[in-house]
């Protein structure tokens, strides 16, 4: 460990699958000194604590989060998509993973996600994923003010695409693990000073490479 480095330890709210796999990713992160799961709950893999106390960050997921950060009055890294204020971090999901992919392009021309909890019923058009996802039926809409193509996944996997001008950057891996990924590395946003996982696009995209995710470009 680095003796300059402050020393970061995240606090776990227990709301569901996706942070309890954050959890672990977070585990084994050169930037995380330590992670609790706030209580009441039970864990094999951490220690629970009554209080988030001496926590720099709470990470969560679903749309309990917000109000369980509220009470403990600190900054939330969270994968829902509705802005939070004072240093907390949104969109830490697959849908900001995508935006953050279309940060980094000049021209994004097409910016697209296809999870299995995606609900995608008025879908119009068809975007061709990398497999083992495919070409999917997608409803064009608009998340945080941003337009995306959205589409239910047929299986267990999950992308994300960007095409650009001059090339196409895509992130496919099974959904569970995309989704806690993408949640664990908004963590590095949160040291950033939060905000939306795309205002720092760079450290979030080399924070989840770093945890396992793998981005592909082609032309």
């Amino acid at each position: 460990m680095d003796p300059g480095r402050p020393l970061v330890r995240v606090g776990l709210l227990v709301t569901g699958d996706i942070s309890v796999r954050a959890a672990h990713s977070l585990a084994a992160h050169v930037s995380v000194d330590e992670v609790v799961v706030i209580g009441p709950a039970t864990s094999r893999s951490f220690e629970v604590v009554d209080t988030a106390e001496g926590c720099d960050f709470l990470v969560g997921s679903g749309p309990r989060a917000p109000a369980l950060a509220a009470r403990h009055g600190l900054p939330l890294v969270w994968d829902g998509c509705d802005p939070l204020g004072d240093d907390s971090v949104w969109c830490a999901s697959a849908l900001g993973l995508a935006f953050a992919l279309a940060a980094r392009e000049s021209d994004p021309r097409v910016v697209a996600v296809a999870h299995p909890d995606v609900d995608a019923s008025s879908a119009e058009r068809s975007v061709r994923f990398p497999d083992p996802v495919g070409r999917l039926a997608v409803e064009d809409t608009s998340v945080a003010g941003k337009p995306i193509a959205l589409a239910r996944s047929s299986n267990e996997f999950s992308a994300c695409l960007v095409e650009g001008a001059a090339r196409r950057v895509t992130v496919v891996d099974h959904a569970a693990f995309l989704s806690g990924v993408a949640l664990a590395a908004g963590v590095e946003v949160a040291t950033h000073g939060g905000g939306p996982v795309w205002s720092s696009a760079l450290p979030y995209l080399e924070t989840g490479i770093a945890m396992g995710l793998v981005m592909a470009e082609g032309s």
